[in-house]
């Protein structure tokens, strides 16, 4: 089974801990074992974290960097739009602002919109700051290397938020991350993500697209599988 190119192995209806026990039971009925499940790479939601636990108990828990970026990214949206209420924003900025900043990613107009955002020195711009911060992050070499950049720009986003009320998204943002920070740690060394699988989302939502919809969770799922899994590839060889 070509696990790289078809990582799907077990779809089911919901999100948090309610999920993992018919995972476990299905690896039992196939002669798997949830005690054998050693890493588990997720998001940050308290309510799955609590069924790894309980249901997965010898495995470590790797949050996927992509998770954080995601934080700080809806957090720099929320300040936006308290900010938007009470003064008008830059044009083309609400974009602007959730895409990276890097030279080439973004459009003329988000560009300049970018350069007034910081030129009125909005809060938006100081949680866009501490967002574009984290690709620092990131480029650490190692386990070590990333625990040092994580305490030091959690100090460097603390001391730029410092009380302001509108910027509590992102102390929340920080929060989470200070929280979860020996889980994010561990990206770099553990060998799996899953990327693969937020990617190839895009492939599944495209299918039930182009389908206007299925009619139930089942029909979903079934698609899934024929998309993301080896079962199209077992249908094809018989």
């Amino acid at each position: 089974m070509a696990r790289s190119k078809e990582p799907v192995l077990f779809a089911v209806p919901g999100k948090g801990k309610a999920t993992l026990e018919p995972f476990s039971t299905f690896l039992k009925d196939h002669g798997g074992d949830a005690q054998h499940i050693v890493e588990v790479v997720c998001d940050m939601s308290p309510a799955f974290l609590s069924g790894v636990a309980k249901e997965l108990p010898n495995a470590s828990v790797t949050v996927d960097g992509f998770h954080i970026v995601q934080t700080f990214t809806r957090s720099v949206d929320e300040v936006g739009k308290l900010e938007g209420r009470e003064k008008p924003l830059p044009n083309h900025l609400r974009w602007a602002v959730l895409k990276r900043g890097t030279p080439g990613n973004l459009t003329d107009n988000q560009t300049i919109a970018i350069a007034e955002m910081l030129k009125q020195g909005l809060d938006t711009a100081t949680a866009w700051r501490i967002k574009e911060k984290l690709a620092w992050i990131r480029k650490a070499k190692g386990p070590r290397a990333a625990q040092w950049r994580i305490t030091h720009f959690i100090n460097y986003a603390r001391a730029l938020v410092g009380e302001t009320p509108r910027l509590e998204p992102v102390r929340k943002a920080i929060r989470t991350l200070e929280n979860h920070r020996q889980r994010v740690v561990q990206r770099w060394t553990s060998t799996y993500t899953n990327a693969r699988l937020k990617g190839m989302n895009s492939l599944f939502q495209a299918a039930r697209a182009r389908a206007r919809g299925y009619r139930n969770d089942e029909t979903f799922i079934g698609m899934i599988y024929l998309i993301g899994s080896p079962v199209s590839s077992m249908i094809k060889s018989t």
